[in-house]
């Protein structure tokens, strides 16, 4: 099998250190103290020794007890965390480096008091020695080693020491255990381990991202586990003035992600697709990101068909603290004069805003393309030619037919064309039936703030086709700007995939170099594909991909959770199988005979996660790795006030009225 490793358990002695520790550890050290002192070659180990055991407080009665007030209670706590608390945790590389260093660190401190103690057995025999001599034969040299007489003189004279130093240190030592295994009970469940949890799962879970999850519902109870130490929070506490905030790395201990404001000012700045589910967190980042570039004086114009009131008053209020003028337009109020949807375009502008007004103007393959003719013939010989100056559409219906007569603009059967009569129509509606309105040119540059409130975009009414031409409208004025003499704008677009066509998918790649970035937001990516357009759905989905950072919030959909799974990137997983000892009777038994162990690629973010993100939380993609991020509300002042329609001069035709004969024809073209 590829990539694969097999490693055979095989049964070990076990050895307690401890006990190893307290016995002979001291007794060793008390040999090495005695070879080292009458040894001129083992100084150095000599002078460590004595340094250790002096600094520890053993060369003088009790002089432990200070080290010890200050160390046991550290030794007590890293016991704790090294032996009991991290057995409990994923033995991930960066736990067991924790828990390494913790026992270390408390077998290093344990050892130095433990050479204290065989510092003094070392000078007890050192004692005992001056005592002995070791003159005459073996049998004398045995019978020396075994009078108690020298043993018993050393002990009279280092009675005090011995007590002090070794008998009271281990007395202190066996209290201190019993004092230490009560705590691990009561005490330290609950105090410790809350004030090391955080820091320790932080680390479990970074590595485990880099050695890989072995299945979806690791990553779910990860998530889980995660997100309950995390609180919610005030995204604008993380605002910068040069750095523009996105969210927080869940993966990372919360740190805050930014985009550096200079890819904005180089106009290096993608555009935004935010996907997800109803309810998952979209409108969030948007009020977030928005709200942002309002407050460092970018201006933001806002496509919304949800008619969001959370989203049009945040970006209200801060638009007013900014000084910025806030224009709402509404759609669904088309009764009520608003704004000119032409804005001084040019012939060329015209056409295309016309020509998805007007799908009847297409050039065709078939019989229709006749009719279809003389409505272009109409539109190019008669309405571009009388653009300049006109204040909205009607305003251009009407000098068309001052100028040139209902006669001029029929066909050879004596009819208007389809162009002439559908134009009046639209003309007619109140909302764009203007004198005077905004200008959209003006209020980018002045840094303001337009909303536009959309009518149901899945219709196929005059109104829904108005909104899409208006859109297309504030496309071109910002691909006409330059640049360098103008300021970025932030085109916000909620539910993008209804307003995509040919004109907006060439936008998505032109109007980023023309100082403007898009936030797109749709459920999904495959939401592109199936839109009625006269452009095809991949081709703009490849678009959006390509040219934009991605952030991703819940995909309940199976196949289209798998497909954003795959945006994430690839990772190496190892992959665990133990083949168990079984008896006759199969029966498992304890044994396990080998562990084989398998790496396989799979995604970075599994699409059952994605599938169950809760709200809020997404994956940021486009920026280094793909990253699990957590967004939160942007809140705005209880007492902000709903803002009030724009409104725009009505039209008034007696500043240019009409005579009698030619109110008559603009009539008779109904």
């Amino acid at each position: 099998m590829k990539n694969q490793k097999i490693y055979t358990n095989k049964n070990s002695i076990n050895i307690q250190l401890l006990p190893f520790m307290l016995i002979l550890l001291p007794v060793i050290s008390a040999i090495a103290i005695l070879i080292s002192a009458r040894s001129p070659n083992l100084q150095g180990l000599f002078a460590i020794l004595e340094r250790i055991s002096g600094g520890f407080g053993f060369h003088s009665d009790y002089g432990w007890l200070r080290q010890a007030v200050i160390f046991f209670p550290f030794m007590s706590v890293a016991y704790y965390i090294g032996y009991t608390m991290l057995k409990s945790q994923q033995q991930t590389f960066g736990v067991q480096a924790l828990r390494l260093s913790i026992k270390a660190l408390f077998i290093f401190v344990f050892s130095c008091f433990l050479i204290g103690v065989g510092w003094v057995i070392a000078v007890y025999v050192s004692k005992i020695m001056n005592f002995m001599d070791f003159y005459g034969n073996i049998f004398d040299r045995v019978a020396t080693l075994t009078n108690q007489y020298p043993y018993i003189k050393a002990y009279s004279l280092l009675e005090d020491y011995i007590w002090a130093n070794l008998v009271y240190f281990y007395m202190t030592l066996a209290i201190v255990t019993i004092v230490h295994i009560v705590l691990s009970k009561t005490v330290y469940p609950r105090k410790i381990e809350p004030v090391f949890s955080d820091y320790i799962s932080n680390i479990a879970f970074s590595n485990k991202r880099s050695e890989g999850l072995t299945s979806s519902k690791d990553e779910l109870d990860e998530l889980k586990y995660k997100l309950g130490n995390l609180k919610n929070f005030d995204p604008s506490k993380y605002f910068q003035n040069h750095h523009t905030f996105i969210a927080r790395d869940i993966d990372n201990k919360a740190k805050p992600i930014y985009i550096n404001d200079r890819k904005i000012i180089d106009r290096e700045l993608p555009h935004f697709a935010i996907v997800g589910s109803s309810g998952s967190g979209k409108g969030v980042f948007s009020q977030s990101f928005l709200v942002q570039m309002i407050n460092k004086g970018y201006p933001v114009i806002a496509f919304d068909p949800n008619n969001d009131e959370h989203v049009m008053k945040n970006l209200k209020h801060n638009a007013e603290k900014m000084g910025k003028r806030f224009h709402w337009i509404n759609f669904k109020d088309y009764n009520r004069p608003q704004i000119d949807l032409l804005q001084g375009c040019s012939p060329y502008e015209f056409k295309e805003l016309t020509n998805l007004l007007f799908p009847s103007l297409k050039i065709k393959d078939t019989d229709g393309n006749y009719y279809a003719q003389f409505s272009r013939d109409a539109r190019q010989n008669y309405y571009e030619k009388e653009l300049d100056g006109v204040s909205c559409m009607y305003d251009l219906h009407k000098k068309v037919f001052d100028k040139y007569g209902e006669e001029a603009l029929k066909d050879d059967n004596g009819n208007l064309p389809q162009f002439v009569k559908e134009f009046l129509n639209f003309a007619n509606i109140e909302m764009f039936k203007v004198q005077e309105s905004l200008s959209i040119a003006d209020a980018i540059e002045n840094g303001d703030v337009i909303y536009i409130s959309c009518p149901e975009m899945s219709t196929d009414d005059e109104i829904t086709y108005l909104c899409k031409a208006f859109f297309i409208r504030i496309l071109q004025i910002i691909k006409n700007r330059d640049p360098n003499n103008s300021k970025h704008v932030f085109l916000f677009v909620d539910e993008f995939a209804e307003f995509v066509n040919k004109s907006v998918k060439s936008a998505i790649e032109q109007i980023r170099k023309k100082g403007c970035t898009m936030l797109m937001n749709m459920t999904s990516f495959e939401s592109l594909e199936g839109i009625d357009s006269d452009v095809n759905g991949k081709s703009v989905m490849t678009a959006v991909k390509i040219n934009s950072l991605k952030l991703i919030y819940q995909q309940p959909h199976e196949e289209i959770s798998a497909k954003a799974s795959k945006m994430t990137g690839e990772k190496i997983i190892k992959v665990e199988r133990q083949h168990i000892k079984r008896n006759e009777a199969l029966k498992e038994l304890d044994q396990i005979a080998e562990t084989i162990q398998t790496s396989q690629k799979t995604s970075v973010f599994s699409s059952t996660l994605l599938e169950n993100l809760p709200a809020k939380v997404g994956i940021f993609i486009g920026q280094g790795e793909a990253k699990l991020v957590q967004t939160d509300v942007l809140r705005y002042p209880s007492d902000t006030e709903y803002p009030t329609l724009i409104q725009a001069e009505p039209y008034n035709s007696n500043k240019n009225k009409p005579t009698s004969e030619d109110n008559d024809d603009i009539m008779g073209a109904l």
